[in-house]
């Protein structure tokens, strides 16, 4: 429950299974990453420093 996914909109076509992949992939990244944050601090590091972002997406 990282992403809140039980209060996301999406319900038309295939929206809510696109984005529960995009999701899954993004937490994948998140625990690749070797520090001491919390999931939810290493997600709100990637928002708010571009150098960690580009850390995590080296990982791919």
């Amino acid at each position: 429950m990282v992403f809140h996914e039980d209060q996301q909109r999406i319900r038309v076509g295939n929206g809510a299974e696109n984005f529960a992949t995009i999701r899954k992939m993004a937490l994948q990244l998140l625990h690749r990453i070797d520090d001491k944050e919390s999931l939810k601090s290493r997600r709100k590091l990637a928002g708010w420093d571009d150098n960690y972002l580009i850390k995590l997406l080296s990982l791919i």
